[in-house]
């Protein structure tokens, strides 16, 4: 359908636009993103200004991105972390900057057409298009001017960057030697020994349950707890209205003709091509005869439909685009429409093949609906009619009085802690506010849904406290078998490895058989291998075996696993396999002397925030 091609289009101007954004500031920011304002500064380096609207512009987004894909994770934390690391990007491109500036680094006007001519962004059939280029910068408010500046500025930064690079070097004889580390191979098997095996040969007496007690009693403390009284305002709160008289419901079914009209609705076919020229020569072929469909099948773009002849099946308005619309619903059936182009650099040809009038459901069909939505419009009226002096009788009064004066049910809450899930997250926040616990006041008045008002007051607090033993004894219990339990599954480990290792098998055999183990074997495995307990790294960790003998090992995975690990061979594969390692060396090396070099501009530069502005 076209609106898959839709979708397909906004994501590839948007795959644009972050191309554009990112080439010139690949380091850290977006300076001369925006134009700069009258003398507005958030920070000063060496006497230059950061432009404030370009790190509020930048900040917005990042912002936005974040909340998005965080929701109410997002918290006042994170959004000061992200100012400041916004701030410090910005700092350290104008260092960078500066710097350039200073070794007299110049770039070409011809390096910086160069570099806009073959940004794929700004190619149209492999050419590159002056038209798309002024296009994708009025859509992120650039002028040519200075997007030119921009990237003369970025390239600046990269031959700093670049010749950095070339101070990191590796012989050819250590980077083999890396590589081959990294592509080593090992054949692995193992024991895992766990604590739920060996926890009823323990036994914990009165006396240790108390020692560990009172020997960890801030591990046994429970925080705060409080417990409220509330009143909810909420749409089922309010009073039934009378039933609707035949001209209510006329009068309501009028002023909302919208919710019961099918709009109209068009047929179409089309086809979708990348070149003005082919779509013109498409067109001419059509009006000499051509079969549309034919032609769809073998030239459209649009692949989801062009094997229906370019069939798009019944739309409506405003869901195929603007132009499209607007060539599409001035057409009569069986009209064929000129070359249509589109704001995302492609081209239609257009088709009309039926028409479904707009139509309008009778009152008689709706006449349900309609009641239902009178009550539901009445109820709101009065709830968004009432919550003002909710909200007032709230701020001055008593719950009790407020839940008498509405009508409503004074409840009460049970008791809960300041994580709890129990409630809503807006109204556990305000049941801890310092207005409802030290103040003893009522909160604000909460809008928990568009539908439901709360507001609530502190019934008792119930201040931090230590449990006692009798609270904690089985928790505790658990803990010390479970600590005794794994000694005895390190030692059985440790045994069963040493045996191994002394060429005991008839000892390791016997532990391994009384104990009910066996050895999962995992064959050859690389770094990249996944396993339990975090087998890979701990074999990689384990001494390469001699020849025809096996390195066997006794590990501690975690609290509650132990094992002993049987490292069989060590190899490295056939064929010359390049891992990437060394390139990925000689970066991290290249990064840690750029980073390096922004430490040393930083110490020496004069930097002054305005973090009043923040």
């Amino acid at each position: 359908m076209l609106g898959a091609i839709r979708n397909k289009s906004k994501g590839w101007v948007a795959y644009l636009i972050v191309g554009l954004i990112t080439v010139p500031f690949a380091l850290f920011g977006i300076q001369d993103y925006a134009s700069r304002s009258a003398n507005t500064a958030i920070a000063k380096v060496d006497g230059e200004d950061i432009d404030i609207n370009i790190y509020y512009q930048e900040l917005s987004t990042q912002q936005r991105n974040l909340q998005q894909q965080l929701g109410a994770a997002y918290t006042q934390e994170i959004d000061n972390v992200l100012k400041q690391n916004l701030l410090d990007s910005l700092i350290n491109e104008k260092l960078i900057e500066n710097y350039a500036n200073s070794l007299d680094i110049v770039t070409l006007d011809d390096e910086v057409k160069s570099v806009i001519e073959m940004n794929q962004a700004f190619l149209v059939d492999g050419e590159f298009s002056q038209d798309r280029y002024l296009q994708l910068l009025r859509l992120n408010s650039y002028s040519p001017a200075a997007y030119e500046i921009a990237q003369s500025k970025a390239l600046n930064r990269e031959q700093i960057k670049r010749n950095l690079s070339g101070s990191a070097f590796m012989s050819s004889t250590q980077a083999k030697q890396l590589n081959d580390l990294a592509s080593q191979e090992r054949e692995v098997s193992y024991l895992a020994l766990n604590t739920e095996n060996y926890k009823d040969e323990v036994s914990v007496s009165q006396s240790q349950i108390s020692d560990y007690f009172n020997e960890n009693r801030s591990s046994f403390v429970e925080g705060r707890k409080v417990k409220v009284d509330f009143v909810e305002l909420t749409l089922d709160s309010m009073e039934e209205p009378e039933s609707p008289s035949n001209d209510d419901l006329k009068n309501l079914y009028d002023d909302n003709a919208e919710l019961y009209t099918n709009p109209e609705r068009r047929r179409a076919q089309h086809i979708l091509v990348e070149s003005e020229e082919l779509a013109k020569d498409l067109l001419n072929q059509i009006k000499e005869g051509a079969d549309f469909a034919e032609l769809a099948k073998a030239n459209s773009e649009d692949t989801s439909s062009s094997e229906e002849g370019g069939d798009l099946g019944f739309f409506e308005r405003e869901l195929m685009g603007a132009e499209f619309d607007e060539a599409a619903f001035a057409m009569n059936i069986g009209d064929v429409s000129e070359v249509v182009t589109t704001d995302y650099g492609y081209f239609h040809i257009i088709k009309l093949t039926d028409i479904e009038p707009e139509t309008m459901q009778s009152f008689d069909e709706v006449q349900e609906q309609l009641v239902s939505l009178y009550i539901r419009t009445a109820k709101e009226k009065l709830l968004f009619g009432s919550l003002e002096e909710f909200m007032n009788l709230s701020y001055e009064e008593s719950l009790d009085m407020v839940a008498d004066q509405f009508g409503l049910e004074l409840q009460t809450s049970d008791f809960f802690g300041e994580g709890s899930s129990q409630y809503d997250p807006k109204f556990v926040a305000s049941a801890f506010s310092s207005a409802v616990i030290d103040d003893g006041e009522n909160s604000e008045v909460m809008e928990i849904s568009p539908e439901k008002f709360v507001v609530l007051a502190l019934s008792d607090l119930q201040s931090e406290r230590e449990k006692d033993l009798s609270e904690v004894e089985g928790q505790i219990e658990s803990v010390l078998k479970t600590l005794a339990a794994k000694e005895i599954i390190d030692n059985l480990a440790e045994n069963i490895a040493s045996a191994l290792s002394s060429g005991d098998e008839q000892t390791a055999n016997q532990l391994i058989s009384e104990n009910n183990l066996e050895w999962v074997n995992e064959g050859w495995i690389s770094r990249a291998n996944e396993l339990p307990f975090d087998v890979t790294s701990l074999s990689f960790t384990l001494a390469k075996p001699e020849e025809g003998r096996h390195t066997y090992s006794a590990e501690s995975a975690n609290r509650i696993t132990s094992l002993v690990i049987d490292l069989a061979g060590v190899r490295i594969p056939e064929g010359d396999s390049d891992t990437g390692i060394s390139a990925l060396y000689l970066s991290q090396e290249n990064n840690e002397m750029f980073i390096s070099l922004i430490e040393q501009l930083r110490e020496n530069a004069e930097i002054k925030v305005f973090t009043d502005l923040l």
